[in-house]
């Protein structure tokens, strides 16, 4: 009887165990800026998406609204990172990565759509454990093509990698800003309001007569004198 119990536990701690792993490999979560989280993983594949700091030059999950943030026309680099999880090999990944608005493509493996914004590329005999990391760059637009009510505007860049039936895919944010207009200044120095002019009374030619008059008005005092006497 006690080896029946014994048995039936064994199994069922050993069934336990092996749902806890399946659920470990098959769902991995990240919260998306704004609300909600992307939870995609199936089978033995592992993908992970970073963008560059464009401060410390570090490749991070995501670069929030209070991260630093790019400029138009500012060259973003992320990386792509692609693991196989389990214990043989896979001998094709098919990976795409989804642009999103506001950037262009400028390198990247593979084949791209400009249409679709797609990036296509494939990683092929990626044994049990290993790694493989692919570089993407991307340059965002002009100020005059971002939205013209809004200061910073922040997209999420996605990449989803298949093989067979394992799926794994994942996301990252970074933010566009606009740049500040600073005040206008001339010869490098700022330029201060004109100072208020004070009005005098008038000093010019139209003053002539008055002074022209000093003279007569002596001479009539001078010969009013003379003839009381």
């Amino acid at each position: 009887m006690n080896k029946v119990f014994l048995s039936i536990f064994a199994i069922a701690f050993f069934a336990l165990f092996a749902v806890s792993q399946k659920a470990l490999a098959d769902t991995v979560c990240q919260p998306i800026y704004g609300g909600g989280q992307t939870c995609v993983q199936v089978g033995n594949i592992l993908v992970n998406k970073t963008v560059k700091n464009p401060q410390t030059g570090a490749f991070v999950d995501n670069l929030n609204i209070n991260d630093p943030k790019l400029l138009p026309l500012s060259t973003v680099t992320f990386q792509i990172t692609v693991t196989n999880t389990g214990s043989g090999n896979l001998s094709k990944i098919t990976v795409k990565d989804t642009l999103p608005s506001f950037v262009t493509f400028v390198s990247g493996p593979g084949s791209f759509d400009r249409n679709t914004k797609v990036l296509t590329f494939e990683v092929s005999n990626l044994g049990a454990g290993q790694s493989q990391t692919f570089t993407l760059e991307a340059k965002t637009v002009e100020e005059n093509k971002l939205p013209q009510d809004q200061g910073i505007v922040c997209v999420v860049n996605q990449v989803l990698a298949t093989s067979d039936s394992n799926q794994s895919s994942d996301n990252s944010q970074f933010c566009i800003e606009k740049p500040v207009v600073a005040p206008v200044t001339k010869g490098g120095l700022k330029v201060f309001p004109a100072p208020t002019v004070v009005t005098t009374p008038p000093t010019g030619p139209e003053m002539l007569s008055l002074i022209g008059l000093i003279p007569a008005g002596g001479l009539g005092f001078l010969l009013r004198r003379k003839a009381r006497k």
